[in-house]
């Protein structure tokens, strides 16, 4: 059985709860002083007793992690940046801002920074992405043999499959009227922008 909580105890839970739901991640012990206008070491102080009288569970070397013992929190859709077209074709520039967003279900999306790139062309379409679709990627700088990825190459952006062969990277359609490109691995004009996780499409 959990411990009673002071009535300021629970508005620092209620915070704690408000904050994930919000942000899918906890709030930190200064982002909780902040909040309440307290120390930060009041933060801590209040983590550690809402820890021990049962009410959270928290990671540890993960402070961002907060678990919620005997609840479940509802899940909130999580906003979606969409941050331009990228082709699904010969690379082109994929210009870097805030075109619009796209509010999801967080169910859909797993852990990560997510954000949406909108798709023109049909190189892709083999693999069910076509043009208009809104990728979904989760920013990372390496991905596997085989995945699906933004690739940028001399600052343009494309979305195709990578497969990491000796001494290259190779990016394929997933249509046969498009050849592969062939990239020198390690190159510098060559990066990983971040790998595709799902499609979204508008009817």
């Amino acid at each position: 059985m959990v411990a009673h909580l002071t009535p300021a105890q629970q508005k620092v839970l209620s915070f704690l709860k408000d904050f994930v739901v919000r942000h899918r991640f906890a709030p930190t012990a200064k982002e909780i002083a902040g909040n309440f206008g307290i120390a930060v070491k009041n933060g801590f102080y209040y983590l550690d007793l809402l820890e021990r009288k049962g009410y959270i569970r928290r990671r540890p070397h993960s402070p961002r992690r907060i678990e919620f013992v005997g609840e479940t929190l509802p899940r909130s859709p999580v906003r979606v940046p969409v941050l331009g077209r990228v082709p699904a074709g010969s690379p082109r520039e994929a210009v870097e801002e805030v075109e619009g967003e796209l509010f999801l279900d967080p169910a859909l999306l797993g852990e990560g920074e997510i954000f949406s790139l909108r798709v023109k062309g049909d190189s892709m379409t083999e693999a069910h992405i076509c043009d208009g679709d809104y990728v979904l990627v989760r920013a990372q700088r390496n991905a596997e043999d085989g995945e699906i990825v933004v690739a940028v190459i001399d600052g343009e952006a494309t979305v195709k499959r990578m497969r990491r062969q000796k001494g290259k990277i190779r990016l394929e359609a997933a249509n046969p009227a498009y050849p592969p490109i062939a990239v020198p691995a390690g190159a510098p004009s060559f990066r990983i922008a971040g790998k595709v996780v799902g499609v979204y499409r508008k009817f």
